[in-house]
């Protein structure tokens, strides 16, 4: 039973959430493959742990974590029906059904029992939470005595490093600067406020709220993500993935935002919306004709971190 005083008004964005590929475009970047070992470390995972993703989505990380276990399990929640169906289609595709399923459930009243995992994680789960103790506290409710709680931790403030390469799109100087106009009238209109989000503890101040809701040892580990379509770490899959899906994503996105009359309001005009999704359209045409020039290397890079703490 969630307590009364629980504000859970973030569930109502969430309930019916269907944007796969904002998740299986972005969060592959973080969790590499061959920097599994040292986010085993820092969530302080061992192989055989019956471990928790709280938040999971599509089950990015619940899939990266679960192929790194070997007597171990991983379960991920997530309050969106769609997101748990799309999640678990992907887990049969990859063969991890017999370590890993993602369930429905309510972050503010989960219906696990106490003391049920060796270690919880999520990553930017508590973050979109109206009332991001209480979901804490709910990770920590059913985690082990002497297990670990942790969080992975992005946000749109932290540090952004972005190279455009040496031969961009012919339009790409522009495009950035719509973008950054585009994203300074987002933040007018798009406020913790509207997307029922905590105010207080917000990304930076997850350590003291791991030390609020009781946990010790508490650690924390920065780490970056990076892409470039010229790294061979990536598939040619991925990358044209990445294109028409994320990029496809940006502009279906936009479409929704232009019918906003508060873009106007805060100096982002229909017709730059027009510019903006025309723009997004050309670069898809160009990455897609230049996955293989090695003459370009454009890359980007975000900072994140995880921090970790256990339950005395």
């Amino acid at each position: 039973m969630i307590n009364s005083k629980i504000n859970t008004s973030s569930n109502e964005i969430w309930k019916n959430a269907d944007n796969y590929e904002d998740w299986e475009t972005s969060r592959p970047l973080l969790f590499r493959e061959d920097m599994r070992d040292t986010f085993f470390r820092w969530f302080r995972i061992k192989p055989s742990d019956n471990v928790l993703d709280g938040g999971c989505a599509t089950g990015v990380l619940t899939r990266f974590i679960a192929k790194g276990l070997d007597t171990g399990t991983i379960t991920g929640f997530d309050i969106s029906s769609n997101f748990v169906e799309y999640g678990n289609k992907k887990i049969a595709e990859e063969g991890l059904t017999n370590k890993t399923k993602i369930v429905l459930n309510d972050g503010f009243a989960l219906s696990f029992a106490d003391n049920s995992f060796d270690v919880a994680v999520n990553h930017t789960y508590l973050g979109v939470l109206s009332d991001p103790m209480a979901g804490l506290k709910e990770l920590i409710r059913v985690c082990k005595k002497g297990g670990f709680v942790s969080a992975s931790v992005s946000a749109r403030n932290f540090p952004r490093i972005v190279w455009d390469g040496d031969c961009p799109f012919e339009g790409n100087a522009r495009l950035n600067e719509l973008i950054a106009k585009y994203e300074a009238a987002y933040s007018k209109i798009t406020t913790t406020t509207v997307l029922k989000q905590d105010s207080y503890w917000n990304a930076m101040r997850y350590p003291k709220m791991f030390a609020k809701c009781g946990l010790v040892d508490i650690t924390i580990h920065p780490y970056a993500s990076g892409f470039s379509y010229n790294d061979s770490y990536w598939s040619d899959d991925f990358k044209v993935y990445k294109i028409k899906s994320g990029i496809g994503r940006e502009i279906e996105i936009l479409e929704k935002q232009r019918k906003n009359p508060l873009y106007a309001e805060n100096g982002f005009t229909n017709a730059e919306f027009d510019e903006l999704i025309d723009l997004y359209r050309k670069k898809q045409t160009h990455l897609l004709s230049n996955i293989h020039n090695i003459e370009n290397w454009d890359w980007e890079a975000s900072v994140h971190y995880i921090v970790t703490g256990k339950k005395p």
